[in-house]
């Protein structure tokens, strides 16, 4: 049983299976980089931490310096950060003291794709009518702007 325990202490965190067989270096340090799964996304942490504190962007299960779009609000662009309650997961935006009100379902370990509304850049929520469901503006009744439902997705080529 001890054995047991020390071996699942000393497997490495981030499987071969996880990153495709291959290993990340640190481009600082040079030692192996790890996937970790943060409260804003997954990201690469250095293994030499505290010594080093690289980090860097998880982009398709890559390490990345470019940020992955999907972790962004896409209202104000800050860091969407996870959370759960009663009704379960769910993303809301760093800005959310500063006046970005963003809140998104989650998808999998992701915010939910959100689509913004072409008029007033505020974000559009599916919502059904007698004739079916539509996308209209969160800032519903100062903005009126509505866009047919095509494949789940707003249809911005055709104004509802």
């Amino acid at each position: 049983m001890c054995a047991d325990l020390f071996d699942s202490l000393n497997k490495p965190e981030a499987p071969e299976a996880e990153t495709g067989g291959r290993q990340y270096f640190c481009p600082s340090c040079r030692k192996p980089m790890r996937r970790i799964e943060g409260k804003k996304g997954p990201f690469w942490g250095c293994t030499g931490f505290p010594d080093c504190t690289t980090s860097l962007f998880d982009k398709d299960g890559k390490p990345s310096e470019e940020a992955d779009e999907r972790y962004r609000c896409p209202v104000c662009t800050r860091s969407m950060i996870k959370a759960n309650n009663a009704k379960g997961d769910y993303w809301y935006c760093t800005g959310y003291n500063r006046g970005c009100k963003v809140t998104l379902p989650d998808d999998e370990g992701k915010p939910a794709a959100a689509f913004r509304c072409r008029l007033c850049g505020h974000l559009l929520k599916k919502r059904k009518s007698k004739t079916g469901e539509f996308w209209g503006c969160t800032q519903f009744p100062d903005c009126r702007q509505t866009y047919r439902n095509v494949d789940e997705k707003p249809d911005y080529g055709a104004d509802a």
